[in-house]
């Protein structure tokens, strides 16, 4: 056909709209991008997306979600965290994201009470929780156990002398109930002698190593509190004249004579003999997350004695290491393990957590939860800093209250990052890639430098 001026400026004219129209769609699709959110994740497992669970968490959530991430900018984990939170930021509007340099906010630091580079900070409805050791696991939960409904009330026993939650002291509990308000408890004391029994919200009721006997009508108040099904956290001191042993007689357990001694300490440049340490954690919901070692100072050891007929299910959570024992003589001189009686070497058991199933006068049945401490010391003021020991802690009181049935989000690994290779394979690939191929390239050149040396 032969094309005249006519067809070749209609040529030109149908050229021009077609590149305007592309440009008209490239302008629609990236004005439509910023109005909507959409994409694919094609990676294997979905390794970089949400899990199901987080999702359908998310989608329940209405409330405004504040999170904030101190993290310098060498960090190394800075970039993970931009990409963690960024994917919450896309699946709910409502979470509000910022990442700040410790180094150039110190008045949030002081507010937030953050100690190290990378800690989290997530907010809601006026509760907060702050995260080291960050996952998409840990910051669910968080969100789970900010925006859960009801009040959870730790009630700690008071009038015998016992560790007080708003003391300064270095032995009382103030560190503590500070992190546990953050997470959403309400914190109060009570004294039996001045009421007519423990309040019927208490969710956990904390007895910390009183210095006196209990009067009996108090004893009898707190055992109608424990055969009612109530949540219990025993926090005791080595010593036969302890007060609070009568205590543990119905859950079928004892406390061992002496103080635990761990020369594992050492290695840590402790100058004291009666520390105890732990490092390895059983599978328990009071153990999630804990990666550090826990110490104990001047602790003692706890034997569960009771048998499959009773009711009470027993868990050790915290056991000391296999040179650990217990030191029933003088902390003085040169001591050896075995050479005074009652002695056992470990690994010995700090804390237990018992369970059993209780049956309330409706005729439903409740899991009533009881933590047993060998060392009340842990949690206080001077020693709650050191290693894991806060979030052993704040783990117990979160058991206890039944604040541990949270979504289980199973972190999304990627598959077939490895490739592994026979001996063969190996051999293969090297003299292919280092021999052969490099060879080939050169006789090519060659070739070609021959071919054009003969024209």
């Amino acid at each position: 056909m032969k094309i005249n001026r006519k067809i070749h400026l209609q040529l030109k004219a149908q050229s021009a709209m077609f590149v305007l129209l592309y440009i008209a769609l490239i302008g629609v699709l990236g004005w439509l991008s910023t109005q909507y959110k959409f994409s694919i994740d094609l990676s294997a497992n979905h390794s970089n997306s949400l899990t199901p669970q987080t999702l359908r968490l998310l989608d329940k959530v209405t409330q405004e979600i504040s999170i904030t991430a101190f993290v310098s900018p060498i960090n190394e984990q800075k970039e993970m965290l931009d990409t963690l939170f960024r994917r919450y930021v896309e699946a709910l509007p409502s979470i509000h994201y910022q990442s700040l340099n410790p180094d150039l906010v110190p008045e949030k630091l002081r507010e937030y009470n953050i100690e190290q580079d990378g800690q989290v900070v997530i907010e809601s409805n006026g509760r907060r929780e702050i995260l080291q050791g960050v996952s998409e696991s840990n910051v669910t939960n968080a969100i789970a156990r900010i925006l859960r409904q009801g009040e959870r009330w730790a009630v700690f026993l008071q009038g015998h002398g016992e560790r007080d939650p708003f003391g300064r002291a270095n032995f009382d509990y103030q560190s503590l109930a500070a992190r546990l308000a953050q997470k959403g408890f309400q914190v109060e004391t009570v004294t039996l002698a001045a009421t007519t029994g423990i309040p019927d919200n208490t969710s956990v009721l904390v007895i910390a190593d009183p210095k006196t006997a209990l009067l009996p009508g108090e004893q009898k108040l707190i055992e109608r509190y424990i055969a009612a099904g109530g949540n219990l956290l025993w926090l005791g001191e080595p010593g036969e004249d302890n007060p609070m042993l009568s205590l543990i007689e119905p859950f079928e357990v004892e406390m061992l004579p002496g103080v635990i001694v761990d020369p594992s300490t050492q290695l840590l440049g402790l100058d004291r003999v009666d520390f105890a340490l732990a490092a390895d954690y059983p599978h328990h919901a009071i153990t999630t997350g804990l990666s550090s070692i826990t110490l104990f100072p001047d602790a003692a050891a706890l034997d569960f004695i009771g048998d499959e007929n009773i009711d009470w299910q027993a868990d050790a959570i915290v056991q000391t290491q296999p040179r650990s024992w217990n030191e029933t003589g003088p902390l003085a001189g040169e001591i050896r393990p075995g050479d005074q009686p009652g002695e056992q070497t470990g690994p010995l058991d700090i804390v237990l957590a018992l369970s059993r199933s209780v049956q309330q006068e409706d005729g439903k049945l409740l899991t009533q939860r009881v933590v047993l401490s060998g060392d009340s010391d842990f949690l206080s003021n001077q020693f709650i800093g050191n290693g894991d020991n806060l979030n052993l802690g704040l783990n117990l009181l979160d058991w206890l209250s039944h604040d541990d049935d949270l979504i289980a989000v199973t972190p999304q690994s990627a598959v077939d990052t490895r490739l592994d290779l026979d001996e063969t394979s190996q051999v293969v690939i090297a003299v292919l890639f280092l021999l052969v191929l490099p060879l080939l390239l050169l006789g090519a050149g060659l070739r070609i430098w021959l071919l054009r040396r003969r024209r």
